[in-house]
């Protein structure tokens, strides 16, 4: 199998095994069962390749949401709620982080938005050094 025919073949297992953002078991298994069948240093390279497309695609799924201040259930819901309008999240994951200082940052897939006090010093700097 060529190097490309076996990305083409992992992207599609990548793709199979999630379902509405968010992932079948059972399909990982099976797409795991079916790469360790190939000749092993095919196998080896395509299931890293598995695991890096099962990441990046549980990236794109997830809000980050980091504050100093730990937030209630109802706040992260409404943050969840408002963030579901640019991506679709099924699993939001929470951070205290008193650097920042105040306020808050958010973060799915590649995009961040950041409210926090540290953010703003940080713009601040960069606008008055050039």
């Amino acid at each position: 199998m060529t190097k490309k025919e076996l990305r083409k073949k992992v992207a599609k297992l990548v793709n199979g095994s999630f379902k509405d953002g968010r992932m079948l078991e059972h399909q990982v298994t099976g797409s795991i069962k079916a790469l360790k069948f190939l000749p092993r240093h095919e196998a080896i390279h395509a299931l890293l390749e598995y695991l890096k497309g099962i990441r990046r695609i549980e990236r794109e799924h997830t809000l980050y949401i980091e504050t100093v201040v730990p937030l209630s259930p109802a706040q992260i819901k409404k943050v969840k709620k408002l963030m579901e309008k640019k991506a679709e999240i099924t699993k939001v994951l929470v951070s205290i982080n008193p650097e920042i200082l105040g306020g808050f940052k958010l973060k799915v897939g590649d995009e961040i938005w950041d409210e926090s006090i540290l953010g703003g010093i940080n713009q601040v700097k960069e606008v008055i050094s050039g």
